[in-house]
């Protein structure tokens, strides 16, 4: 007796949640939607490839002056970065670009350049030949 007492209690209770859910003014069932198609806007771009002849333009008209062969071994607040990692002076570059590192004279070079003008000079300089600036200052001193 006790399982037909069961039985017939959950029979009841189910027939009852049935009928009150038929009696909502709710007629929000998922069965058969199709959720709304999401667009993810996302930040992949292509990866760019620096131009070596742009590099080579800019260092010329830009940082030769400074940087150059004939300065560098004699002025010795103008680092010599040829043959430093591109990614070295890459960073350096938009250091001063974003005014987190502090050189009013390169702040200012660099301020017109695009990111992509950044990374051209900095693989650019990242195949030149280090200078030996021992050798450099040997010859000059021996004319």
């Amino acid at each position: 007796m006790n399982l037909t007492k069961f039985t017939l209690l959950f029979v009841a209770s189910t027939a009852a949640v049935m009928s009150l859910s038929a009696c909502t003014d709710d007629n929000t069932t998922t069965v058969g939607k199709v959720s709304p198609k999401l667009t993810v806007q996302s930040d992949k771009t292509e990866p760019y490839i620096p131009s070596l002849m742009a590099g080579e333009k800019l260092v010329n008209n830009l940082c030769s002056q400074c940087h150059g062969d004939k300065i560098i071994p004699f002025v010795q607040s103008y680092p010599n970065i040829k043959g430093q990692k591109s990614s070295y002076i890459l960073k350096q570059l938009r250091d001063f670009k974003s005014d987190a590192r502090q050189d009013l004279y390169m702040q200012s070079v660099v301020k017109s350049l695009s990111d992509k003008d950044l990374q051209d000079v900095a693989a650019f300089y990242s195949t030149l030949k280090p200078l030996d600036l021992y050798e450099r200052s040997q010859e000059y001193y021996q004319k």
